[in-house]
């Protein structure tokens, strides 16, 4: 664990501190917004995500540097830890951007559903009122939890990366399902279009994206461990 967030690049070095200066500025508008100041909050959430973003990529980058460890040899605890771990990540920083799947779309028990099922015309004269049906409560993390657990994420960025570095090196289990191997989703990083990032957090994740993509994907070792896991069965 020699390596530090500095040391990775000329780039990182210039926009660590910007980072973090940033990160204390999205928690002083919520710390001075009122909860029913809904614009407040808005715009922090606006520039936490791109803020967000740029830290998964430097902790990322770091990842590739750090020795996993004695932990590298252990099997994978496959769905157990995997759904340990989402029940769980209000309480830390998530490494690993959510991906949009079919089932964002209907929604589970706990969350907020995308799309509802309901009419989209509301028929004013009808003989019986509209019926909305109650929210549910959202599992989600609330923005305050959301930007200490980032705060907390760029105190010790070298403990999330070598978190990760462990994921990627653990070989799966038999019946393990595949594992993901970058915290990247596909497509822009999350608000890099929005109005409220700066110049210079969208031109990093512009640069370091384009870096973490082009490089050669993160766990071979795990692949040539447990090859049959990989194979495409025949159709």
């Amino acid at each position: 664990m020699g390596c530090t967030v500095t040391d990775l690049s000329p780039l990182i070095a210039r926009v660590w501190p910007r980072l973090v200066s940033l990160v204390a500025h999205i928690a002083a508008i919520v710390t001075r917004a009122a909860p029913q100041d809904r614009a407040a909050r808005l715009k922090a959430m606006r520039m936490l995500r791109p803020a967000e973003a740029l830290a998964r990529r430097i902790i990322t980058l770091l990842a590739d540097r750090m020795d996993p460890g004695p932990l590298a040899s252990q099997p994978c605890l496959g769905t157990a830890r995997t759904s340990r771990g989402s029940q769980h990540h209000s309480a830390g920083f998530t490494l690993f951007e959510p991906v949009a799947t079919c089932a964002a779309s209907i929604g589970k028990p706990g969350r907020r559903r995308r799309f509802s099922s309901g009419p989209r015309i509301v028929d004013l004269l009808g003989a019986h009122a509209a019926y909305f049906p109650p929210k549910a409560v959202s599992s989600e993390p609330s923005l305050s939890a959301r930007i200490a657990a980032l705060q907390n994420a760029l105190d010790a960025p070298e403990r999330h990366a070598l978190r990760l570095a462990r994921r990627r090196a653990r070989a799966p289990g038999p019946d393990a399902p595949r594992p993901r191997l970058t915290p990247l989703r596909p497509g822009w990083p999350p608000g890099i279009h929005g109005r409220e990032t700066p110049d210079w957090l969208i031109a990093a994740l512009d640069d370091l994206t384009a870096q973490i993509r082009c490089r050669p994907p993160p766990g071979l070792e795990s692949i040539r461990r447990a090859p049959g896991i990989y194979v495409t069965p025949p159709t």
